[in-house]
């Protein structure tokens, strides 16, 4: 059965790809191809990704709620492969992956179908769809690929693929830019995984996970193995100060691409984290250490990723910072874990771990909601400034309700998935009592604060967002003028909602499948100990209990309770219906409305100091020169407000104490080397040619001898 589902996926993926590379054939070679012809292949592409995402989602299911007999597929491929045999494995980690990765493949492969015609003349929709394939197909042997050298291969596949595919709309300025940078990071981030290979090579001569994981070595080899991996696939997570490319990625790239980077992309590299970092290396005499470098790595990036979201008046660069946030919420639960594991905790170690990777597939869903939402938004308006939005919920009330949805979840606000998971998170948090030594306790309940602050800010900046992009008055023609997107978007909002509903109403049916997940790697089962009877117990029943089940359908009921006394007591007899969040009554001027920087001007007054630029400057007619010496290379995360004749200029902190003086530095360095290395002389071309040749004499055969 593993075999069938295996190879239903490839005949599935492999023929949408090879129906996008036919039209991408026909399209170059007779121009007179209609867009009928394009659009249908382009469809039909898309579909057939969602019939394969679809087996491997089954799979996964099946394989959590059969006997166990599924959890531990093993296929061996290529016996003459120069780095071992290809090995592919399903085991829990790998299953758990593929469900909800697929899931989110699924319903993006529906929603690009309408939503990529809106830019048909711009782009080629059939390579477009084959780049997706591509990377569709690589995601999958990413995470069963179970020889670190096919890990890569593949790694690098889905890299290469998810930079093409942002630079989809390679004809809007800051686009190429975005794509480069992100390229730049990702492949920082690979060559530090490939370093932590070799080295794990170079002591086991394998690269099979399953040696790898029995292999013994001293602890400081361990300890920089592991945050080779961390900042390897911490770049892929968008961890600080790894960062930058998210929020230069999303804005740039359609919609749905948006989203298989928040929900795919990044979950990979927590993948990665998990699958190196606690399931190979499994540290127990370096846990402290690491654990430490971990829960640090994500009080920062939860701190500057939402304080830089509650300030961008770009609706996908807000996302995109709320991504960081999260991946810094996702971090503290395997940070925490590795601290309970090294204290002899194993029960909240394990707890800890089912914590991180619960907020993860709540991320993976409500994120990729909301990036959907925005580009039904930016389908109707061309834009995503939030400024240039505004009563957008009159003409999109479908859209304005699932988004609605998603804020919520995002917000972390009761009862929806996004509330239990950061609840989760916080009892994980502050089960640390139980740790003997103090400092690492004071440790992880400072990282505890500022998670319960990121909260805060949070909810706040998706107010604003909620509430200057679809209540109030349209500030633009595009919002007044807005009407819903075709419905199969809407569908495809529609599930992503729902699942994001069912992990909070439903959460006993994904316990059980996180415990096993835990379970592979501390082998430990908390499953039956952490629930009984829909109320979910963080291990000690001393410490707190709740039931996301009971408080879900609780709060359904008083809805429905409290609106049928409003209709039955108060009896309203007459109904006034305008735009809401105007700001006043018999408001003239739109613009007048609270604006993005007004509404997060407190916070930008609180936190002066992280925020390198604050500066109010009147306006005139004439464009505002950049502050700055040096040409802005971050476009995007680095953004200028213009409200009512003022404007407020940030650029993001680390940005420019880190990463600015760096490029300052390779331009130096490039224009000299330039005008050394590359002056014309024949003589000098020679003399490198001549170098090259005794350095390698050197390093072949006198460095052995």
């Amino acid at each position: 059965m593993s075999y069938n589902y295996y190879y239903l996926f490839l005949i599935f993926s492999i023929s949408g790809v090879s129906i996008s590379f036919l039209g991408l054939i026909l399209g170059d070679r007779f121009k007179s191809v209609p867009f009928a012809f394009s659009k249908m292949f382009f469809a039909l592409s898309n579909v057939l990704y969602m019939v394969s995402s679809l087996t491997a989602v089954l799979y996964s299911i099946i394989s959590f709620i059969g006997t166990g007999m599924h959890l531990n597929q093993v296929f061996q491929i290529g016996r003459f492969f120069p780095a071992g045999r290809v090995i592919l494995r399903f085991d829990s980690l790998s299953n758990f992956f593929l469900m909800f990765i697929f899931s989110v493949f699924f319903y993006i492969s529906l929603y690009q179908i309408k939503y990529i015609e809106k830019f048909e003349k711009e782009i080629n929709m059939p390579l477009f769809s084959f780049l997706f394939g591509i990377m569709l197909i690589s995601v999958y042997f990413v995470v069963i690929a179970f020889n670190g050298f096919v890990f890569m291969i593949f790694w690098e596949i889905m890299a290469i693929s998810s930079y093409f595919l942002v630079m989809t709309k390679h004809y809007i300025q800051g686009t190429k830019k975005a794509a480069f940078l992100m390229a730049v990071i990702m492949e920082i981030g690979a060559m530090l995984i490939v370093v932590g290979l070799i080295i794990l090579y170079l002591r086991s001569n394998s690269f099979n996970f399953e040696l790898l994981k029995n292999l013994t070595m001293p602890t400081y080899v361990k300890e920089i193995v592991f945050l080779l991996f961390l900042f390897g696939f911490g770049a892929k997570m968008g961890i600080v100060p790894l960062h930058i490319w998210l929020p230069e990625a999303h804005p740039a790239s359609p919609s749905g691409v948006s989203g298989i980077l928040s929900g795919v992309l990044t979950s990979c590299g927590v993948y990665g984290v998990i699958r190196f970092g606690l399931y190979i290396l499994h540290p127990l005499s370096t846990a402290l250490m690491l654990g430490s470098v971990i829960l640090i790595i994500a009080a920062l990036t939860m701190f500057f990723g939402v304080l830089y979201m509650s300030q961008t008046h770009d609706i996908k660069v807000l996302l995109s910072y709320s991504t960081v946030d999260n991946m810094g919420l996702i971090l503290t639960g395997i940070g925490a874990s590795l601290y309970y594991n090294y204290f002899g905790l194993p029960g909240l170690s394990a707890l800890a771990l089912i914590a991180s990777l619960y907020a993860l597939i709540n991320h993976a869903f409500f994120k990729s909601l909301l990036f959907m939402g925005s580009g039904n938004i930016e389908y109707e308006t061309e834009s995503h400034d939030i400024d240039k939005f505004g009563g957008i919920l009159k003409g999109m009330p479908l859209t304005g309700g699932l988004v609605f949805i998603g804020i919520l979840s995002a917000a972390g606000i009761p009862p929806l998935n996004g509330f239990v998971s950061e609840w989760l998170n916080l009892e994980v948090v502050f089960l640390g009592f139980h740790i003997s030594s103090v400092l690492p306790r004071i440790l992880i309940f400072t990282v505890g604060a500022i998670m319960a602050l990121s909260m805060a800010i949070a909810v706040s900046t998706y107010v604003k967002l909620y509430g200057l992009s679809f209540l109030g008055r349209p500030r633009s023609k595009e919002s007044e003028k807005a009407k819903e997107v075709p419905f199969s978007m809407n569908i495809a909002l529609l599930i992503a909602a729902l699942i994001s509903i069912s992990l909070a109403s439903f959460m006993y049916l994904y316990t059980p499948v996180l415990s096993k997940v835990s379970r592979s790697i501390y082998h430990i089962n908390i499953g039956a100990k952490i629930l009984h009877n829909y109320i979910f117990i963080p291990y000690y029943s001393s410490f707190s209990a709740s039931s996301p089940v009971y408080l879900f359908f609780v709060s359904v009921l008083f809805i429905l309770v409290f609106y049928i006394l409003y209709k039955l007591i108060i009896r309203p007899k007459k109904r006034f219906v305008d735009y809401a969040w105007t700001g006043g009554k018999n408001l003239i001027n739109p613009h007048a409305q609270v604006s993005a920087l007004g509404f997060s001007n407190s916070l930008r007054i609180m936190f002066n100091l992280v925020y390198k630029k604050r500066s109010r400057v009147k306006v005139q007619n004439e464009t505002l020169q950049h502050p700055y010496e040096l040409k802005n290379p971050f476009p995007y995360s680095s953004y200028y407000h213009n409200s009512s004749g003022y404007g407020s200029y940030i650029f993001p902190l680390i940005e420019y104490y880190l990463y600015l003086p760096l490029i300052k530095l390779f331009e130096k360095i490039s224009s000299v080397t330039t005008d050394i290395m590359q002056n014309g002389s024949l003589n000098l071309y020679i003399f490198y040619i001549f170098f090259v040749f005794i350095t390698a004499f050197f390093i072949i055969v006198v460095i052995p001898l």
